[in-house]
């Protein structure tokens, strides 16, 4: 959607984040962002290219050049992975690429895997991002067929 562009284009906006290191930008942000939540000791991120949800370096898609995440479908018909693309630090909001997958588990699976390892996003966060591709589509089917109570006489 396009809120998730506008987001980071603002964020970058305002910050000028994306001309400088990854490590500089996590120091600059990792305690005052827009997609931090802060519950009681712990520290949660909302990022939509964060697989984990923690704040923190490694799963943060706000400072990595290359970032990855799976989001669920609006109509509950499969996944959607997100991706950002590499030269696109000065346009944010076009950094972002959406991917809908709808046909299968195993060819979504394949599909998802076969990104991440041939252009070279992140190879850390791929059983990550497998897990939770794999976990959004099995609460898809479950909602999708509801078994049907048998009658005993």
């Amino acid at each position: 959607s396009s809120g998730i562009n506008a987001e980071y284009g603002e964020l970058a906006h305002h910050l000028k984040l994306f001309a400088m290191a990854s490590h500089l930008v996590w120091d600059l942000v990792k305690k005052n962002n827009c997609f931090l939540m802060k519950r009681g000791n712990e520290q949660f991120s909302k990022d939509p290219l964060n697989l984990k949800g923690k704040n923190c370096f490694m799963y943060s898609g706000l400072v990595h050049k290359k970032a990855i995440g799976i989001k669920r479908e609006k109509d509950n018909k499969g996944v959607l992975f997100l991706t950002k693309k590499v030269g696109y630090d000065h346009k944010p909001t076009k950094a972002i690429v959406k991917t809908k997958f709808t046909r299968g588990r195993r060819r979504t699976m394949k599909k998802i895997r076969n990104m991440i390892c041939r252009q070279h996003y992140r190879r850390e966060l791929k059983m990550l991002a497998l897990r939770r591709a794999s976990a959004l589509m099995r609460s898809q089917k479950s909602s999708d067929q509801a078994p049907a109570k048998s009658k005993k006489n």
